[in-house]
């Protein structure tokens, strides 16, 4: 059943639009309506003041810029790092878990300076870094990455090339992290390592034989492409 309501100027109310538009379904307390049926945002969710995105509009019209206007909230991105780090804070004090939680970014999600940029200065105090899955994103996260302690892990198609520039990081102190997704790429990171004498530092895709459901269904399975089998693991 459809439980959309039919546009009719005269009735339409402030909760038929929060009902139509499904806020509270993706809003996560981060976005609203206000009485003047305006959507508003809240940066720092519960803790902060509504800002009233018309009125950002008409401010932005009335100083001559151009529209569309893309907004960036740098709160909200500072917002959701604590509040990540703070989730995984909690459950591994409730379940007493001995080890760690280093989160990392991913830049093909957002590769705008300044997007990254809040994102690691949020996250400095939970040592939070950055994953990339190029060379084009392995040289700006080497370039971003500051924090010793912080992860830089290197996912994706890694040819002789990218391998030698994250042993670069190494030799630089960051602790870049290869992950291993075929088997020949452990043998040229080895060789690599040892003609640059340096000690890398190697993660591991697994292919799970099991397989999901949903979007991402067949990057699971036996006949998966990437991650190494059980065999090639051992």
């Amino acid at each position: 059943m459809n439980d959309a309501v039919p546009f009719a100027p005269e009735t339409w109310t402030i909760e038929d639009a929060i009902r139509t538009y499904g806020i509270a379904r993706w809003g996560s307390g981060y976005f609203g309506v206000n009485p003047e049926g305006h959507i508003t945002v809240k940066p720092l969710a519960t803790e902060g003041a509504d800002i009233d995105l018309a009125k950002v509009a008409a401010r932005a019209k009335e100083r001559g810029l151009h529209f569309p206007l893309l907004i960036r909230f740098h709160d909200l991105l500072r917002h959701r790092v604590r509040a990540i780090n703070q989730a995984f804070a909690d459950a591994i004090k409730a379940t007493r878990y001995k080890g760690e939680y280093r989160g990392v970014f991913p830049i093909k999600v957002n590769q705008m300076r300044e997007v990254v940029e809040e994102i690691l200065d949020a996250g400095e105090p939970f040592h939070f870094g950055l994953e990339v899955g190029s060379k084009p994103e392995l040289f700006a996260g080497l370039a971003q990455h500051r924090d010793p302690e912080s992860l830089l892990i290197c996912n994706g198609y890694k040819d002789a090339e990218f391998i030698r520039t994250a042993l670069i990081g190494r030799k630089l102190g960051k602790k870049v992290i290869l992950v291993i997704e075929k088997p020949e790429e452990l043998k040229l990171a080895v060789e690599t390592a040892r003609a640059m004498q340096v000690q890398p530092l190697i993660g591991v895709r697994v292919r799970l034989s099991a397989r999901g459901v949903g979007k991402w269904a067949l990057s699971g399975g036996d006949s998966a492409k990437f991650g190494l089998s059980t065999g090639e693991l051992l």
